[in-house]
């Protein structure tokens, strides 16, 4: 997805160009990272079984 894909590297250059950060801003870096994936994981799981739930014959 584009919105994940920029939300990880944007997160990525943030880390990236502060240079030391306190552990709490790299907890929550970390923490946003590990939700952005989650949800896109989510969204792609959902997206399967809706097409699944459609091309179900026991549906028609």
């Amino acid at each position: 997805m584009e919105t994940e894909q920029w939300l990880l590297e944007t997160l990525t250059e943030l880390e990236k160009d502060a240079g030391p950060l306190p552990v709490t801003t790299s907890a929550l870096l970390a923490a946003t990272r590990a939700a952005v994936t989650e949800q896109a994981q989510r969204i792609d799981q959902a997206e399967a079984e809706l097409d699944g739930r459609i091309w179900s014959p026991a549906k028609w």
